[in-house]
């Protein structure tokens, strides 16, 4: 999808192109999948992901592709061999490198999708603003780059509870490596732009957060990085102005009300998003 600067009314990719920008994007993964079978499953599954289907696993993926059951994908996504943080890594340079407008920005958020036990990695009782509200989830922090022409998702990492990462015996059982420490969200955040950044060449001049990533080390990493940042922060936070130093909610009263002017950004769970 691509984003009409102008009208702000969006428009598909012609048939053509659209097989054209695929075919560039296999070319430059094709090297992270090492055997041609593997490869050939693996275009099998990209294509089946492009498809609008009301449900997405194995099973009708494999039936909207063509294959007489979810076997293939499976062994696709369970055992064979194939490095995913390489395709994705080659996947978000290309992706990046193909809306970038020259004033892009990289965003982080996080959402969680729900479980039904705790047995899946990384579940528990967490906030997520998807379910509205604290319930049985996974929550992964997701970095986006965005511009006029389009965004995309261009990493992600799934946060693990410290409960979860102390739990031997549950790492051992769902297979998470030994070398998984725990880490904040906003440390995740911050290690996702330096890979962005600094290993994929990812170009944007600023990077945008709600408060949950507002931490002094995220902000440390944007100027080392040479970001400017739009980044939330709590309300108690302390600043320092002419006046010494305050809370965040001390330091509004300091403005004006006719200096403030509501903008909408759009409309969320809890219908339409006004700031001021």
């Amino acid at each position: 999808m691509r984003r009409d600067h102008d009208t702000a009314a969006s428009a598909t990719i012609a048939p053509e192109r659209f097989r054209d920008r695929l075919e560039e994007l296999m070319g430059r993964v094709a090297g992270c999948v090492p055997r041609r079978e593997t490869r050939s499953t693996f275009r099998e599954l990209t294509e089946g992901l492009l498809m609008e289907l009301e449900d997405v696993n194995c099973w009708t993926l494999a039936e909207a592709i063509g294959h007489s059951g979810p076997h293939r994908l499976q062994h696709l996504l369970s055992r064979a061999s194939w490095d995913d943080r390489q395709v994705l890594d080659q996947a978000a340079a290309w992706a990046a490198a193909s809306l970038d407008d020259g004033e892009a920005i990289l965003i982080a958020d996080e959402t969680g999708d729900a479980k039904s036990s705790t047995d899946a990695v990384g579940a528990g009782n967490q906030y997520s603003g998807s379910l509205g509200g604290v319930g049985v989830c996974q929550v992964a922090v997701h970095l986006s780059f965005a511009s006029t022409l389009g965004h995309t998702v261009i990493d992600r990492a799934l946060y693990l509870p410290q409960g979860w990462v102390a739990d031997e015996e549950r790492r051992e059982l769902t297979g998470v490596p030994e070398e998984l420490v725990f880490a904040t969200k906003p440390e995740l955040a911050a290690a996702m732009l330096t890979r962005a950044v600094t290993e994929n060449q990812v170009k944007a001049g600023f990077f945008a957060a709600d408060e949950v990533y507002g931490s002094r080390h995220v902000r440390r990493t944007c100027r080392a990085l040479g970001l400017g940042y739009a980044i939330a922060v709590r309300s108690n936070h302390k600043v320092t102005t002419p006046g010494g130093a305050m809370t965040c909610k001390d330091a509004l009263r300091l403005i004006p009300e006719r200096a403030w002017q509501r903008m909408r950004t759009g409309t969320g769970t809890k219908g339409a998003r006004d700031y001021d």
